[in-house]
């Protein structure tokens, strides 16, 4: 988390101590996201990528 917090504060011209007073954590989550990669979708990671022949056997039942 400090580092986290440290990042935010070197982007946005801040304080750390400012970041931690200001930002609650959804918000400190999203940074996350944004500067690390963190939280990543995890729905995209597992795509399921089927042939037309899968398609339309999975179709038929």
């Amino acid at each position: 988390m400090t580092r986290l917090v440290y990042a935010v504060a070197a982007h946005l011209h801040m304080t750390a101590g400012e970041v931690e007073t200001r930002m609650d954590s959804h918000e400190l989550f999203t940074w996350a996201s944004l500067l690390f990669g963190f939280g990543s979708d995890p729905v995209s990671e597992n795509v399921v990528t089927l042939s037309v022949e899968d398609e339309i056997a999975a179709w038929g039942k």
